[in-house]
């Protein structure tokens, strides 16, 4: 049979059940439907929490949507001496892109399935079923989120007309053959207008009880901020943010006015080394027995903790020689970067996920605080508001913390120090896309420089991922990207 991404997820209630069925008083204990598991308190449980499982895959938050948006873009580059992991990307081969469409759909059915059956499996409470109905709620905005600014454009940086987004689908798909469906593209405000309102409804559901660790009304908040700042909605991005900076989740780090270099270098760090981060609002918690191995997010950035050529891991992702110069002299957030030789070449190795929690291991930092300072400073400027604090005094806040004195406030600098605050994080190309921009590419790291070694305009077709082959030749109704 041939593959059909969109479709495929027939089955994956009944594998994301594996995990609790041992939990549910149903007969024959060694065959269960889905149908039948869902019904009871375990089975929605497992159901959601294999949603957190798919975000945590090395093809999702555990690794490529960090490193593949960071390479693609003026960010990153694969170094010279290297595994043949991401080389690609690195050099916009094309149709070497982001790819979410298959497990980004099956996470989306899964969450369907939680919301379907939450509301009628025997033994939830209702505080439960808002909490189970919340979070699937939230992971399916998220990975509409992440799947339409990947395939499609941002609404305000629409292209010759090229309004498509990716398909909206909200039914549970359990029983094959009778619940495929062959959908077509919706238009990418379409996708936004259901992204938002599975956030809005989200945000009457959750509370900050399981934060950072699960979705949170903070991380709800926070991210409701964050698609808004994306879809130009500049008053809802600062109302979001300053809503979601005000609802006691994640600690803004910050040594002090008063602080030493030294102390507010150290103080940053933590950010980083903490096994859970104080800046969180959300992250993806992986205990010792979830480690991605070699395959983890700090393999790729380095090669062990501490820093050493001949440890564990790869080390084949490096700063950019420009986004190298955007740190200005006494940022501390430069002290995150180690030089060293790898092969005849010297690079910088970052410290951002340093196995923070154990050897190749740390939680994925999807939500911070630091973020929503950013956001609100952009979409106040942007509108000429004031909602939470002025532009200038969020972008001071950033600046400050970082060592660095005030600058006049201008959306070039608040871009650049969203460029330096959120590197390696996985923003970067999005960023671009979304602001209509070119992407400026080095081929080295140091000397640091700002001049380009070659240029990807903004119209170019390899800005947006392509979408998988398979799913275009088994389903008549989807469009390729155009340029595919």
């Amino acid at each position: 049979m041939k593959k059909i991404h969109i479709i495929s997820m027939a089955l994956v209630a009944s594998l994301a059940i594996t995990s609790c069925e041992k939990t549910l008083q149903t007969e024959p204990k060694n065959s269960i439907s889905a149908e039948v598991a869902l019904k009871e308190a375990a089975g929605v449980e497992g159901l959601v929490n294999s949603c957190y499982e798919s975000l945590q895959s090395v093809n999702y938050y555990g690794r490529n949507f960090f490193v593949v948006p960071e390479v693609l873009s003026d960010n990153m580059r694969i170094v010279n001496s290297n595994s043949n992991r991401f080389v690609n990307e690195s050099n916009n081969t094309i149709g070497s892109t982001i790819d979410l469409w298959a497990l980004g759909y099956s996470t989306i059915n899964r969450a369907n399935g939680a919301i379907k059956y939450a509301d009628i499996a025997n033994g939830l409470t209702p505080l439960r079923k808002k909490q189970l109905t919340g979070e699937a709620l939230f992971i399916r905005a998220l990975v509409y989120f992440d799947l339409v600014k990947s395939y499609g454009y941002n609404p305000k940086q629409i292209v010759s007309g090229r309004n498509l987004g990716v398909p909206i689908v909200l039914t549970f798909v359990e029983n094959y053959p009778t619940d495929i469906v062959y959908p077509s593209r919706n238009t990418v405000d379409e996708v936004y207008t259901q992204i938002k309102k599975d956030l809005d409804v989200a945000i009457t559901l959750l509370d900050n009880t399981a934060a950072p660790k699960r979705a949170n009304l903070a991380a709800a908040y926070a991210l409701r901020a964050r698609v808004a700042l994306f879809n130009g909605d500049w008053q809802d991005a600062a109302t979001f943010a300053t809503s979601a900076l005000g609802a006691g989740v994640g600690t803004f780090v910050d040594a002090g006015a008063a602080a030493t270099p030294t102390q507010k270098s150290d103080a940053y760090k933590t950010i980083w080394t903490s096994a859970s981060s104080p800046e969180s609002l959300f992250e993806l918690n992986f205990e010792v027995t979830e480690s991605l191995g070699s395959d983890g997010l700090s393999s790729i950035y380095t090669r062990s903790n501490p820093i050493t050529t001949a440890g564990a891991g790869y080390g084949d992702a490096s700063p950019q020689a420009n986004l190298v110069a955007d740190y200005a002299t006494g940022d501390v957030r430069k002290d995150l970067l180690v030089q060293l030789v790898k092969g005849s070449e010297t690079i910088l190795w970052n410290q951002k996920y340093p196995a923070a929690k154990g050897p190749q291991i740390d939680n994925i930092k999807l939500l911070r605080v630091s973020e929503l300072y950013l956001t609100r400073a952009e979409a106040n400027f942007r509108n000429g508001t004031t909602i939470g604090a002025t532009p200038q005094a969020d972008l001071d806040k950033i600046r400050l913390r970082a060592g660095l004195i005030s600058t006049p406030v201008t959306l070039d600098a608040i871009l650049k120090e969203r460029r330096v605050e959120l590197a390696y994080e996985g923003q970067r190309w999005f960023d671009l896309l979304r602001t209509g921009s070119a992407v400026n590419k080095s081929t080295t790291t140091l000397p640091a420089n700002s001049t380009p070694n070659s240029t990807i305009a903004a119209t170019d077709f390899r800005l947006l991922a392509r979408i998988p082959l398979t799913e275009v030749q088994n389903n008549p109704k989807i469009t390729q990207n155009f340029g595919y």
